[in-house]
C-alpha cells in the first residue's frame, strides 16, 4: 500500500467480521488478555504487579494432548485473579525488593502509561499503530493475515514470519515464530487473529521516543545483541549517543502527527516490526539512568504537555548493559526472593533486576534480567547466575528422585526427609505472586504453544 497520512483512519482498528472468536469474552475474563494485569493504586507508587511483569494471561489454544488439562483449569481463574489482585501487600509484607522503586532517587509519575492495553485507550486518535499489519504495509513489507496466507500458503517466499496481530492484546515474543516452509506452516492453522510478514534478517533495536504535538523531543535507543535465544535477545546496550536509524525516525515524523507523549519502536536493521505508545519494560530503562532532568522532562510532556529546554543539557548518562540469563533446563524451581538478593547484586554495578520469564523460541526460557555498566564482568555474571540456576534445577530433580525412591525402602526416617524436601520446595513460592504466576505462562507457552483467539471487538476495543 501507498503509504499516506490520509489512510491512517482506515486502519484504525475496527470491527471486522473474520476477527470475531468463539472464546470472546470481556475484560472481566483476566486471562483472556496478554495485557499486563491492572490493579488500582497511586502512579507515584506503583504496584508490584509492575515490577515482576505481572499480565493478565491469554487463553490459547493448546494443542497435544494436555490440552483438556489446561481447557479445564478455567475455573481457577477467579482464584489466580484474586492472588494478583492482592501481589502488592504480599510484597510489602515480605518485605521485597522492589526493583522499580527501591534502588533510585527519581521515579517515573503521572499519567504516563505502563501497559499497551492502558496506552491504547489513553490515545485513541492514535493507537492504530498497535495494528502490527498497518505497521509492515505501511512500510510497503510483504505481509497479510495469516488466516489468508493458510489458504493460499505456496503463494509468498520463505521464510516468512508469524506473530499476533494487535500490539495491544500481546506480549513479549510470544506466539513469534520463522516459518521456512508451507509445510511448517500449516501446524499453526488453528491460531487466530495473527499475521505473516517477509522475515527481516537483521540485528534488533529498539528506541523510546518522546514527542510534543507530533515534534521529536528527546529519544534514547537501545542495541540488541547480535546473539540471540530464539527471539529474545542476550542483552541490550543503552546509551544517550546511540541514534536510531533515520528512516525509523521518518517513520515517526509521518504516522504520529499531533501525538503528545511517549512511543517505543523496535526494528530489524530499518524495519519497524512493533509499536507501543508507552516506554520499553515500563520505563525500566529509563528510571535506571537515574537521570533526575531526562525523567522529569517525560513526565512534564505527558502530564503538562511542556519540554523544560533547559534541562537539555543535563539529558545525558552513564552507558549501561541490560542482561537477560537464560535456561534449556526445564525450570522446577526458582529461588526465593531473599536468596536473589544475595546472589545477584554480588556481580552486578547497577541496583536494578528482577525475575523476567520469556519463553525464547523452543529450547528454552529467560529467567532474570539484571544491568551492569560493564560489558565484559556482566557477561561473566550473567555465566555464573545461568550455571548455578541450572545446577539449581538439577539438584532439585535429582532430589526428587532421590525421594521417590526412598518412599519404597524401608528407610525409617523418609516420612521425615519427605517432609524436609517438601518444605525446601515450598520456599520456591517465596516470591512475588506474579513472578509464580509468569513462570507458570511461560512454562505453558513453551509447553503447549496456542495463538490469540480474542481480537480488540472481543473487548470493546474499536
Amino acid at each position: 500500500m501507498t503509504q499516506l497520512r490520509t489512510s491512517k483512519p482506515r486502519f484504525k482498528i475496527r470491527r471486522e467480521s473474520h476477527l470475531t472468536s468463539s472464546d470472546s469474552s470481556s475484560l472481566v475474563s483476566s486471562w483472556r488478555m496478554d495485557v499486563p494485569f491492572l490493579t488500582t493504586t497511586f502512579r507515584r507508587n506503583l504496584p508490584y504487579t509492575l515490577y515482576f511483569g505481572c499480565a493478565a494471561d491469554a487463553k490459547l489454544n493448546p494443542i497435544g494432548k494436555f490440552s483438556d488439562v489446561y481447557i479445564s483449569m478455567n475455573f481457577l481463574t477467579p482464584a489466580i485473579s484474586s492472588l494478583l489482585n492482592n501481589d502488592e501487600e504480599w510484597c510489602k509484607k515480605m518485605g521485597f525488593f522492589n526493583p522499580y522503586l527501591d534502588p533510585f532517587d527519581h521515579h517515573l509519575r503521572g499519567d504516563l502509561p505502563i501497559y499497551d492495553g492502558e496506552a491504547y485507550k489513553m490515545y485513541p486518535n492514535h493507537n492504530y499503530v498497535y495494528d502490527k499489519l498497518w505497521v509492515a504495509e505501511s512500510q510497503k513489507l510483504n505481509c497479510g493475515r495469516l488466516e489468508d496466507l493458510i489458504k493460499s500458503p505456496h503463494e509468498v517466499p520463505y521464510p516468512v514470519f508469524i506473530k499476533p496481530r494487535w500490539g495491544h492484546l500481546s506480549a513479549a515474543s510470544k506466539n513469534c515464530f520463522k516459518i521456512s516452509s508451507p509445510q511448517e506452516l500449516q501446524q499453526y492453522a488453528h491460531f487466530k487473529h495473527m499475521m505473516w510478514s517477509e522475515f527481516i534478517d537483521g540485528r534488533e533495536g529498539m528506541t523510546d521516543y518522546v514527542m510534543l504535538n507530533g515534534r521529536i523531543m528527546h529519544y534514547v535507543s537501545y542495541i540488541y545483541s547480535e546473539g540471540q535465544n530464539g527471539f529474545t535477545d542476550e542483552w541490550k546496550y543503552v546509551s544517550p549517543s546511540t541514534k536510531p536509524p533515520l528512516v525509523v525516525t521518518e517513520w515517526i515524523d509521518r504516522n504520529l502527527s499531533g501525538y503528545t507523549g511517549v512511543v517505543n519502536i523496535q526494528y530489524r536493521d530499518e524495519k519497524i516490526i512493533e509499536v507501543g505508545l508507552r516506554l520499553a519494560r515500563s520505563g525500566a530503562y529509563i528510571i535506571a539512568t537515574d537521570n533526575d532532568a531526562l525523567i522529569n522532562n517525560i513526565c512534564n510532556v505527558v502530564d503538562n504537555r511542556f519540554w523544560d529546554f533547559s534541562l537539555q543539557q543535563r539529558l545525558g548518562f552513564a552507558p549501561y548493559y541490560a542482561f537477560k540469563c537464560f535456561t534449556t533446563f526445564p525450570i522446577i524451581y526458582i529461588w526465593p526472593q531473599y536468596l536473589l538478593d544475595l546472589i545477584v547484586p554480588f556481580g552486578t554495578s547497577k541496583p536494578f533486576y528482577e525475575y523476567y520469564f520469556e519463553p525464547a523460541g523452543k529450547s528454552g526460557m529467560v529467567f532474570l534480567q539484571f544491568m551492569h555498566d560493564d560489558f565484559d564482568k556482566g557477561m561473566a555474571h550473567k555465566r555464573n547466575i545461568e550455571r548455578l540456576f541450572a545446577l539449581t534445577q538439577v539438584i532439585t530433580i535429582i532430589a526428587a528422585l532421590v525421594i521417590i525412591g526412598l518412599l519404597f525402602t524401608n528407610f525409617k526416617y523418609k516420612y521425615y526427609l519427605v517432609a524436609i524436601s517438601v518444605l525446601l520446595y515450598l520456599t520456591r513460592f517465596l516470591n512475588p505472586i506474579s513472578a509464580t504466576h509468569n513462570l507458570y505462562k511461560g512454562q505453558r507457552q513453551a509447553l503447549f504453544g496456542g495463538g490469540p483467539v480474542s481480537g480488540p471487538e472481543d473487548f470493546g476495543l474499536q
